[in-house]
């Protein structure tokens, strides 16, 4: 009998071992399936901010565009300063063509913690047709594609969350002398803007139209073919363009063109004959005069 009581009672504790074992595995299990759905629904609660807000990770050019301060003025009362740049460097101090490096980073330190927006030429023209312009504007441009624009000025462009548009000899790239071919790919895809400035720095006025038309058109194909931009601003070389200039443009689709003519850029002056500011040698102090009408 008590053999019996003894396998009796081993038998229950078996069966009682199992129940319990078979409780673990069940929490187990529901413990795993709630961790799943709640990483599920994490997951899709992630998925649907992100389809919600899709800019939130990482500065975008939406986010960079919301955070622009617009006014609404008449398109005629639209005025955008056109900076001129021709080389980054201190090789020569007594030619005011040459800003040292360190006086281009300050001048673009000082762009950025003033709030200006740089733009591109398509952005200053709309913002010249409809009036709608940012509160502090800047267009930064680069004349002939000197080598020193890609090693010296673009790093500080980028630095500085700056865009700019480079004027292109484009008989002379891949010289040494000037920016390579790789140079401005480049330079387009991080957001520079690639342009026109004539296959052969030749004045256009002194030219017969059949050969301004040449200079201007196979500078515009290998801008398009080879750089893979748009090609529809022109530089004129040292300044010089005259009435058939401007006819050759509008035969080619150019939108605009920038002079040398000092001042300030203004619709009032004509898509085609755009003013710049010649920006050499200077102190800080000088150079934040330039746009004193949009900070005072």
């Amino acid at each position: 009998m008590k053999k019996r009581f003894i396998a009796i009672t081993f038998l229950l504790l078996i069966t009682f071992g199992m129940i319990a074992c078979g409780k673990n595995e069940v929490s187990k299990e529901e413990n795993i399936n709630e961790t799943n759905q709640e990483q599920a629904t994490g997951s899709q609660e992630t998925t649907e901010e992100q389809q919600e807000n899709p800019n939130k990770c990482g500065n975008t050019e939406e986010q960079d565009q919301a955070q622009i301060e617009y006014i609404n003025i008449a398109p005629e009362e639209v005025r955008i300063p056109i900076l001129m740049y021709h080389s980054i460097s201190d090789e020569d101090p007594s030619n005011n063509l040459l800003v040292p490096p360190a006086m281009f980073e300050e001048q673009m330190a000082w762009l950025e913690a003033n709030n200006f927006t740089a733009m591109n030429l398509d952005e200053a023209l709309e913002a010249m047709e409809t009036g709608k312009v940012p509160k502090r504007p800047v267009v930064i441009t680069f004349d002939d594609g000197y080598a020193d624009n890609y090693s010296s000025a673009f790093p500080s462009l980028k630095n500085h969350n700056l865009k700019a548009t480079f004027f292109i000899i484009t008989d002379g790239v891949d010289n040494g002398y000037y920016m390579s071919s790789d140079n401005l790919k480049e330079m387009q895809a991080a957001g520079m803007s690639i342009e026109n400035h004539t296959a052969n720095h030749l004045e256009l006025n002194g030219l017969s139209k059949e050969d301004a038309y040449d200079s201007i058109k196979r500078a515009q194909d290998y801008l398009r073919n080879v750089i893979g931009s748009d090609g529809n601003y022109l530089c004129y070389p040292v300044g010089k363009y005259n009435d058939e200039t401007i006819a050759i443009e509008e035969e080619l689709g150019i939108k605009a063109a920038v002079t040398t003519q000092g001042g300030i850029a203004s619709i009032n002056d004509g898509i085609h004959t755009l003013k710049r500011v010649r920006i050499s040698p200077m102190s800080i102090d000088s150079f934040a005069s330039i746009f004193s009408e949009y900070i005072n």
